[in-house]
């Protein structure tokens, strides 16, 4: 169990260093952070960020019934809570559609989780007037998600014996990586909104 948390941590730096880094040096994904995107813009935005969340998946741990401990909600969950329903749930659906296919007794319920990020962070994003989270509220949203991800999985995989293996050997891990990493991603475009004002400003 142990190793299973720290290796999910790890694939959560990965995921931040290069989020870090697109954030702050793509201008493609800054225009669309900082609401000057155009079509192109987003498309371009939908395209990377599903591809973190299949990267999520991959950098995943293995589990039982074929369940993969992973940080795939959290593009999805970035994407929307930075621009909106319609983008959340193009990237959910990238990565969602992908987890799909892999299959496993818990397929259905992690894709449909998955879309479910994008399109509750994008209602967020709507809720809240396009204005990001803080950290805080940042993270309770991404343990809300995970709890609906493991609500998810005890509905719809049979037997429900290992629907419930699947939620306490995985989701726990899950919680803390992915309300982390939206925690610090969170920061990181806050920071990157910050210094772009001042250098406007000088």
């Amino acid at each position: 169990m142990l190793g299973e948390y720290l290796g999910l941590f790890a694939s959560t730096e990965i995921f931040i260093y290069v989020f870090m880094e697109i954030v702050t040096k793509i201008e493609t994904i800054q225009r669309v952070i900082f609401k000057k995107a155009e079509m192109r813009d987003y498309a371009a935005f939908i395209f990377l960020f599903g591809l973190f969340s299949i990267f999520g998946t991959y950098i995943g741990i293995p589990g039982n019934y074929g369940a993969i401990s992973n940080i795939r909600d959290l593009a999805p969950m970035i994407a929307g809570l930075v621009a909106g329903p319609y983008v959340g749930v193009a990237v959910g659906l990238i990565g969602g559609i992908h987890r799909l296919f892999l299959g496993g007794d818990s397929a259905v319920a992690c894709s449909l989780a998955t879309v479910l990020a994008g399109l509750i962070a994008g209602l967020v994003y709507n809720y809240n007037n396009g204005k990001l989270l803080g950290i805080i509220p940042a993270m309770v949203f991404a343990i809300g998600i995970e709890l609906l991800h493991a609500s998810l999985a005890l509905a719809l995989v049979n037997p429900f014996t290992e629907a419930v293996d699947i939620v306490v050997t995985d989701i726990p891990a899950m919680i803390i990586a992915n309300s982390l990493g939206l925690a610090i991603s969170v920061i990181v475009i806050h920071s990157t909104k910050e210094l772009c004002r001042q250098d406007a400003s000088e």
